[in-house]
């Protein structure tokens, strides 16, 4: 089996899971119900590179939903909070859980959705046209 086949689906199921949590953030932030929430925990893990300066930083958010539900949700993004750091979260009242989102609006949650999957394209162009390769010829 051809190691570019492979890499191919693997970028394939990280676009599609991409767009399934920007859809479930879509509906979070278009739902207009926010709720006040705190960071309850931040953890970092070191990136694929083994390098201690390469370090992915993950947080956990929580709040108390309109229905008396305790929602927990994890945020990858950009932003450094530290533990018990008020944020406003967005979700869904159908689907508290699966909808919670710090996205502010409908138009942030697509912007992280279309650069995730811009980055994912160019991934896949480039095992595509043999790039690694092409580039040093």
């Amino acid at each position: 089996m051809n190691t570019s086949y492979v890499l191919i689906g693997v970028v394939a199921l990280a676009a599609l899971r991409s767009l399934g949590r920007t859809a479930r953030q879509l509906r979070g932030a278009r739902s207009g119900v926010t709720a006040p929430a705190r960071c309850i925990r931040v953890y970092e893990r070191d990136s694929a590179t083994g390098s201690s300066n390469d370090r992915r930083t993950w947080h956990v958010f929580a709040f108390t939903a309109r229905n008396g539900e305790w929602v927990e949700f994890h945020d990858g993004g950009n932003r450094r909070y530290i533990e018990g750091a008020r944020v406003t979260a967005r979700y869904d009242p159908a689907d508290p859980k699966r909808t919670a989102t710090l996205a502010g609006s409908p138009r942030a949650a697509l912007t992280e959705g279309a650069v995730g999957l811009a980055l994912m394209a160019l991934v896949l162009v480039m095992f595509l046209t043999d790039f690694p390769e092409n580039l040093f010829s």
